[in-house]
């Protein structure tokens, strides 16, 4: 029978807790890698309810952008301050209501809301209209200016927007209608030089503008496009560009959760071998012959699981049979072991206790041992 380990409750205890810590360290260290994509999928999922629910009135706001758009026509654009200074979190903002659509980039297989008001609650979540240019409905005499960040922590948005060529594609897709723009001027200025976002004269621009360079933001790169016609092979590329974000964003999640699975795993089969252990039980068996006569003097060696032998007071743990051909290990922590015969032949087998309410140590034998141990009368038998 089982008896207690010398091992103390609070020692299992302080174990479990020392796991219960890695494991949030474990999810603390991978946020950065999952907590991106899971926004992201969020964030389209969202997109597809607000557009559906935004077609009810999409006329009244398509007019509303076009009579402003006619206004700035008039006057000019008025951007004429840097879109990313003094932003702050104060004005609270109805994301539903703001939502325009999406900026989708296929070469970089990117797709992120498009909010009509720039703020950094709009910024955090996906990009804006910068106040003072053209809302996007296209159309000569427009210049739309969109404005995203570039690496936060939870969400990618414009932080691959380096990786844009000349000659590439964007399509800023608002209330169903889709705008595309070829790439043709990429520039570098500093903050306050907006002077680069007029409209051009019976132009329909649009630019995608972040922060530069990466992580430092001295400067605003802008990437400027001219309207081109929505094809079908543009669709085509977009929606690929779409399903590809969405495998990738679902292969880093699906690692993610690998990862953390494979820790708690881990963490579980620990903690599986300490309350194994909290418990000491004796292995008793008997060393019998082919004729079933008892086989006094066989010497086995009892190893880790691993193969790796035990020690006790400084010498590795042997035993050898009596004249019965008994054979008795005390004193023995709950698991699994490998047990060696020496002599009179070299062979081995895992024995041990592998469940929680196993009471006895018992043999593991493979399909090709079952012959020589068996168990009789609970008593274990190597007969060979």
């Amino acid at each position: 029978m089982a008896k207690k380990s010398a091992h103390p409750r609070r020692y299992l205890v302080t174990q479990i807790i020392a796991f219960i810590l890695l494991l949030i360290g474990a999810a603390v260290a991978l946020y950065p890698f999952y907590v991106g994509p899971l926004n992201d999928m969020m964030d389209r999922a969202r997109v597809a309810r607000v557009e559906q629910a935004n077609a009810q009135n999409a006329a009244a706001q398509e007019a509303a952008m076009a009579k402003e758009n006619a206004k700035l026509r008039r006057q000019g654009l008025n951007a004429n301050a840097d879109p990313f200074a003094g932003l702050t979190n104060d004005a609270k903002l109805n994301l539903k209501r703001n939502m325009l659509g999406t900026v989708t980039v296929p070469s970089i297989k990117l797709t992120v809301p498009l909010f009509k008001t720039l703020s950094e609650e709009t910024l955090a979540t996906g990009a804006a209209v910068v106040p003072g240019t053209s809302m996007p409905t296209g159309g000569a005499n427009t210049h739309t200016v969109i404005a995203g960040h570039r690496g936060l922590v939870d969400r990618r948005l414009f932080t691959d927007l380096n990786k844009v060529k000349k000659g590439n594609i964007f399509v800023l897709k608002v209330f169903n209608h889709h705008l595309a723009y070829k790439v043709f001027r990429i520039q570098v200025v500093k903050p306050d030089n907006t002077g680069v976002l007029q409209i051009e004269p019976g132009r329909d621009l649009a630019t995608l503008l972040t922060c530069t360079p990466y992580m430092i933001n001295s400067h605003r790169l802008l990437l400027t496009g001219k309207r081109v016609p929505y094809t079908p092979q543009i669709a085509r590329a977009v929606k690929r560009s779409q399903q590809n974000e969405n495998w990738r964003e679902l292969g880093i999640l699906a690692a993610a959760i690998a990862g953390l699975l494979a820790i708690i795993g881990l963490i579980g089969r620990h903690i599986h071998q300490l309350l194994l252990r909290r418990h000491v039980f004796r292995l008793l068996f008997y060393r019998r012959d082919p004729a079933g006569q008892p086989v006094a003097g066989a010497r086995y060696q009892l190893c880790k699981k691993n193969g790796k032998p035990l020690y006790r007071r400084g010498s590795k743990l042997t035993v050898t049979s009596d004249e019965d051909g008994q054979v008795l290990i005390d004193h023995l922590p709950g698991g699994v072991y490998l047990l060696r015969e020496l002599a009179p032949s070299r062979w081995q087998v895992r024995v041990g206790k592998k469940k929680l309410k196993q009471q006895k140590m018992r043999f593991y034998p493979t399909k090709h041992q079952a012959t020589a141990v068996s168990a009789l009368n609970e008593r274990w038998v190597i007969q060979r």
